[in-house]
């Protein structure tokens, strides 16, 4: 009962004061019962990382969170010599905590999920609402963007160059349904998304007479629509294909010819996932013009737009793909591999030349409980040709990262 008690304090206390309407008839873990016949459940994962690099270039937490990255160092570069060593890291920085809730009357959803990525401070990561009509949802609030698919096997905070979208999670109205087709279903979405051009790279440094371009107002939300197709295949569970699309209105500035120009990205993406027995291969695609933050590289992010002095300007293009392969031969233990390959066009401002990164992912995953997960996961990358993009003069360099994640989740 004392358990209880501080269960439903601190529900309130976290959900922000509103009211407990007192202990539910029936115990259930994590679940309480708060104002409005909405049921609150509480949720979230202890992240606990381990984990060693070499060459490795700096994250968003610098040379210590050497997950938060993935790109190389190239020798020309500040701190080379400590990093091109064996290095060691921990962190718990990624543990979330969150509540979902339900209002079965109201046709309502909803979460709000925060997280401790920035050390001590406790930050919102998801918090929105979803009404639920006879056939369709509207969703309002913060949530992933429409276009992430989590299309790659490593278990790493930062996916690999090419598939660590650089937007994550943005405020957003979205619209979708879903349909019967009897042995497959159809989940439709369209969203408006706030993303203040995120997905527009202003990184680089001016190279052959062009300077990059930064996203200066914008006027309208990025629109993005996705379609997801789950079909039975007779060979296991459902297999999935995917596609998205998403199209990125701005404003970009550059110098005195170049100032406040409309110009409009885009991108697109497709997947599929086939389960097969104890084996699941699955591949992805995706493609964008002046999008290059799709491609989420920690580092060494070539600009969407550059601008030469008389005002004309360039765009980046931008192409990923993976392959990858996962093997079950019992119920706690998976195997994996993966391939990971994204290259940028841009032949006015890079000579022809098009830097590329390559990523080499092997993980295995062992559910020691049924809350708990181990995973040891080894990712070798290797960046070429960047020497074009004017941010360091070597054409070829690589690095590796090895790590061990634990994770309970409740």
């Amino acid at each position: 009962m004392k358990k209880r008690l501080i269960s439903l304090v601190a529900a309130a206390a976290l959900v922000g004061g509103v009211a407990v309407a007192g202990a539910p008839q029936v115990a259930k873990a994590g679940t309480v019962t708060v104002k409005g016949d909405t049921q609150a459940t509480l949720y979230g994962f202890v992240w606990a990382e381990y984990g060693w690099t070499n060459k490795v270039a700096p994250g968003y937490k610098g040379l210590t969170g050497a997950d938060f990255a993935n790109m190389p160092m190239p020798e020309d570069y500040p701190g080379y010599d400590v990093a091109k060593k064996t290095s060691a890291y921990a962190d718990a920085w990624v543990t979330r905590i969150g509540f979902a809730f339900k209002n079965e009357d109201a046709g309502i959803t909803g979460r709000i999920e925060g997280g401790f990525f920035h050390g001590t401070d406790f930050r919102l990561r998801r918090a929105y609402v979803e009404h639920h009509f006879d056939n369709f949802y509207v969703l309002l609030g913060q949530e992933w963007i429409l276009e992430e698919m989590f299309s790659s096997i490593s278990v790493g905070f930062t996916g690999p160059a090419g598939f660590d979208e650089g937007i994550l999670r943005v405020p957003q109205i979205r619209v979708g349904t879903k349909l019967d087709l009897g042995s497959a279903s159809l989940d439709l979405a369209l969203a408006l998304e706030y993303e203040g051009g995120a997905a527009v790279s202003d990184g680089g440094v001016a190279v052959n007479g062009y300077t990059p371009a930064s996203v200066n107002r914008v006027t309208f939300t990025t629109v993005a629509a996705r379609a997801i197709l789950n079909f039975d295949t007779g060979f296991g569970a459902p297999a999935r294909f995917y596609a998205w699309g998403a199209v990125i209105p701005v404003y970009m500035s550059a110098n005195a010819n170049f100032t406040d120009e409309s110009e409009t990205s885009y991108a697109f993406g497709t997947g599929i996932k086939v389960p097969i027995s104890m084996f699941t291969i699955g591949g992805n695609f995706q493609y964008s013009d002046g999008a290059t933050n799709y491609a989420g590289l920690s580092s060494f992010q070539p600009a969407s737009y550059y601008v030469n002095a008389q005002g004309d300007d360039e765009d980046t293009e931008m192409y990923a793909f993976n392959v990858n392969l996962a093997v079950t031969p019992m119920p706690c233990v998976t195997v994996a591999g993966e391939y990971d390959y994204v290259k940028f066009k841009n032949d006015d401002v890079f000579d022809g030349t098009k830097p590329d990164v390559k990523t080499f992912v092997g993980n295995v995953k062992i559910k020691t409980t049924k809350y708990t997960t181990l995973t040891l996961e080894w990712r070798h990358f290797k960046a070429e040709d960047f020497d074009a993009t004017g941010m360091t003069t070597d054409d070829s360099f690589s690095g590796d990262q090895y790590y061990a994640l634990y994770m309970y989740k409740f």
